[in-house]
C-alpha cells in the first residue's frame, strides 16, 4: 500500500509539471501570435503623402519633386533565444511523457533478463513475454526498446551498453524488429540453430504424453521456423513422431492440417488410456471374487472327494486316471482297490449305476460330442454297467 501511495504522489507530481510546461508553452505561442498580427496591421497602413517643394515667386517655373513613400516597418523573425525556449519546452514535455508511461509499464512488473550465455529458450520466453505486455498496454513502437532495455540486467545490460556504443550514431534510432534480430544474433547464433534442427528432425513422442511431445515439438519451431515449409509440412512431421499405435490410428483419416492431426492424436491416447482403466477394474474385480477369509480360493478343489472320471474328455485319447486310486494307466475294473466301490466315482456304498454323481454329469445327447470314426484298438463304451472295456469291431 505505501509503495501504491508514492507511485501515486510521484505521478501526480509529474502531471503538475506537465501543466506547468503546457501552460509555458501556450504563453510563448500566444505572444508569438500577438507580434506576427501587429506586423500585418502595420503593414495594412495607407502611405505618406508626397511631399511637395515650396511655392516659387510668381513667375517662376514651378518643379514638384516627389518623395519617396518611407517603407513600412516589418516585424523582426523569431530570435534565436525563442527557438530555443520552444525547444526546450517541447524536449521537456516528451520526457515527462516517457517518464510517466515508463512508470505504468513497470508497474505491470515485466521480467528481467540477465542472461550471459547462449541460451536460445530464455530468449526466446522474455521477448515473448516482452511482446505481450507490449500488445496489453498499447505501447507505441518508438517506446519499446527503451521500455525492454530498462528491464535488461547483469551480462545482459553490458551487452546493450556495448551495441549503443558501437551503433553509429547518424542512424535513427533503434525499433524493436531491429532489437530483437541483435538479440536472437547474439543469443541464439547459428550453431544453436542447426543443432535445434537435427533435434527437430529426430524427436519422437517416447514414453511421453501426446501433450507433452507437442510442447517441445511447437517449441522447436517456434525458434527455428524455417525448419517446416507449411501447416502441412508441420502436420507430417508431428505424426511421424507418434507411438507407432498412435501412428496407425492417426494416419488413416489423411489429416492435413496440423490441429487435426493433433487433435486426432489426443483422442487415440485417451482411448487406449480408457480401454486400460476398463481392464484394470475388471481384473480387480475377477481378483476379489476368487479371494475368501483365511487366504483360501473359491476355484479349490475339496481334497476330501478323489477327483470324478473326466468323461468330457474325448474318448479314447491318451491315458484316463483311475476315479478310485488316482493313478493313470489303468480303468477303474482293474483297479486293485476297486473291491467295494464304484467306477464311477471311486466311493463306497454303491456302484455306478446307482451313482448320482454320474446322473449329475452325464451330458445330454445333444451336447455330447459325437465319438471319433473307428480307427481299431480298443474303445471305452459308457453302459449300464459302468465303464469297461472291449474290443470292437467293424460292421
Amino acid at each position: 500500500m505505501q509503495e501504491l501511495r508514492e507511485q501515486v504522489t510521484t505521478m501526480l507530481g509529474v502531471m503538475q509539471r506537465q501543466e506547468a510546461r503546457l501552460e509555458q508553452l501556450q504563453g510563448f505561442v500566444e505572444r508569438q501570435a500577438a507580434a506576427v498580427a501587429a506586423a500585418a496591421t502595420e503593414s495594412r497602413d495607407p502611405l505618406a503623402p508626397s511631399a511637395r517643394a515650396p511655392e516659387a515667386a510668381e513667375g517662376e517655373g514651378v518643379v514638384a519633386v516627389s518623395v519617396a513613400a518611407v517603407p513600412p516597418p516589418t516585424s523582426a523573425p523569431p530570435t534565436a533565444s525563442g527557438s530555443a525556449t520552444l525547444d526546450t519546452t517541447a524536449d521537456e514535455v516528451e520526457r515527462e511523457r516517457a517518464l510517466t508511461a515508463l512508470m505504468k509499464f513497470m508497474k505491470f512488473k515485466p521480467p528481467t533478463f540477465e542472461k550471459g550465455k547462449v541460451e536460445p529458450s530464455a530468449v526466446k520466453s522474455w521477448v515473448d513475454s516482452m511482446e505481450t505486455l507490449f500488445e496489453d498496454l498499447y505501447t507505441p513502437e518508438k517506446d519499446k526498446v527503451p521500455f525492454a532495455t530498462h528491464c535488461l540486467d547483469k551480462a545482459a545490460k553490458v551487452w546493450w551498453k556495448r551495441l549503443k556504443r558501437d551503433r553509429p550514431s547518424d542512424l535513427p534510432p533503434m525499433l524493436w524488429e531491429e532489437f530483437k534480430r541483435k538479440m536472437f544474433g547474439n543469443y541464439f547464433p547459428d550453431t544453436e540453430k542447426r543443432k535445434l534442427k537435427k533435434k527437430f528432425r529426430k524427436l519422437r513422442q517416447g514414453d511421453r504424453s501426446v501433450a507433452d511431445y507437442e510442447q517441445e515439438f511447437s517449441h522447436i519451431i517456434d525458434c527455428v521456423p524455417d525448419v517446416v515449409k507449411d501447416d502441412a509440412d508441420r502436420a507430417e512431421w508431428f505424426l511421424r513422431g507418434l507411438r507407432p499405435w498412435i501412428y496407425r490410428a492417426v494416419q488413416l483419416f489423411q489429416l492435413r492440417t496440423f490441429a487435426e492431426v493433433f487433435n486426432k492424436a489426443l483422442w487415440a491416447e485417451h482411448g487406449d488410456a480408457h480401454v486400460r482403466e476398463e481392464r484394470e477394474l475388471l481384473a480387480g474385480s475377477q481378483d476379489k471374487g476368487k479371494k475368501r477369509p483365511g487366504g483360501s480360493s473359491g476355484c479349490q478343489s475339496s481334497s476330501k472327494r478323489p477327483p470324478k472320471y473326466p468323461r468330457s474328455q474325448s474318448w479314447g485319447r491318451g491315458p484316463q486316471r483311475c476315479p478310485i486310486c488316482g493313478d493313470r494307466g489303468h480303468r477303474a475294473p482293474q483297479c486293485r482297490q476297486r473291491q467295494g466301490r464304484c467306477f464311477n466315482c471311486g466311493q463306497e456304498g454303491h456302484i455306478s449305476r446307482d451313482c448320482s454323481a454320474r446322473a449329475s454329469s452325464t451330458p445330454s445327447v445333444a451336447s455330447t460330442p459325437a465319438p471319433p470314426p473307428y480307427q481299431g484298438g480298443p474303445h471305452m463304451f459308457p453302459c449300464q454297467q459302468g465303464v469297461h472295456w472291449r474290443h470292437a469291431s467293424r460292421r
